[in-house]
């Protein structure tokens, strides 16, 4: 199917609750012709989202995709391919949280699993989406007409050496995440023949099931900590960034929810 003149097409992982639900209604909203696949580990349990099915039908798509499983991301993406033969956007969203615990005391197992999802679930889900939001620029006579191809991973500023947080010693998380960065990075400098941009964002203290509001008051006054947000002001910030973003400028760049400037690696 040729999908030239439409668009975007935005796969988004992890889209069933919080931040990748309120991704999927805020580009529903502000572009009326985008076509989102939302992918969601369980879609018989993914209540909300399928509500919004009903009110877009079109250009809405809910897709079972297990982030950590390589075979899952890939029938997700031969999902994809009976409606389009490109990509626009990938969003490599879902994610889970690790508890702060002292390094010594940590669970190993733990890191295993935050390591599965956290970063191998972003490259499973770079390498599965590959034919249609990378290769495709390169074998499309008419590629210099598309716009240009965006992977965002939904990072975290517990990730960040340069801006190391010792308050929350998560680090079975921070380190998948600093590992992704890196993936990231990698990615960046492979795909400057097609111009793609390639950034790990992160999104904000944002009130969801993980980061309560109690939670989120209690960071309100550490410096450099921006104040919780709701999932869809995260969102829309997300979206606006994503809209913006060119590769000069924003990628290969860590970015951060109420940051200006690109946040420390």
């Amino acid at each position: 199917m040729s999908s030239t003149q439409q668009g975007p097409f935005v796969l988004i992982s992890g889209a069933n609750r919080g931040i990748g639900l309120s991704l999927v209604s805020a580009f529903l909203d502000r572009t009326p012709s985008a076509v989102i696949f939302a992918g969601a580990r369980d879609p018989t349990t993914a209540i909300q989202l399928n509500e919004l099915v009903k009110k877009h039908p079109n250009h809405l798509h809910v897709l079972e995709l297990i982030v950590d499983d390589a075979e899952s991301n890939n029938a997700a993406v031969e999902e994809v391919k009976k409606v389009t033969d490109r990509l626009d956007v990938v969003i490599a969203n879902a994610g889970i949280p690790s508890p702060p615990e002292p390094i010594h005391t940590d669970d190993v197992t733990l890191y295993r699993t935050a390591f599965e999802v956290n970063t191998l679930g972003p490259l499973h889900l770079y390498q599965a989406t590959y034919p249609l939001l990378i290769a495709s620029r390169k074998s499309n006579s008419t590629s210099k007409d598309l716009p240009a191809p965006k992977f965002f991973i939904t990072s975290s500023g517990l990730g960040s050496m340069g801006g190391y947080i010792p308050f929350y010693p998560a680090t079975a998380h921070g380190a998948s995440k600093a590992a992704v960065n890196y993936l990231a990075v990698a990615i960046h400098h492979q795909t400057e023949d097609v111009g793609a941009v390639i950034i790990p964002y992160h999104p904000g203290n944002v009130i969801t099931y993980v980061l309560g509001p109690k939670e989120a008051e209690a960071y309100a006054d550490i410096p450099n900590v921006p104040q919780g947000i709701t999932p869809e002001q995260c969102a829309k910030e997300y979206v606006d960034l994503i809209d913006r973003s060119t590769r000069a400028e924003h990628g290969g760049k860590f970015w951060a929810q109420g940051f200006a400037e690109p946040y420390p690696w």
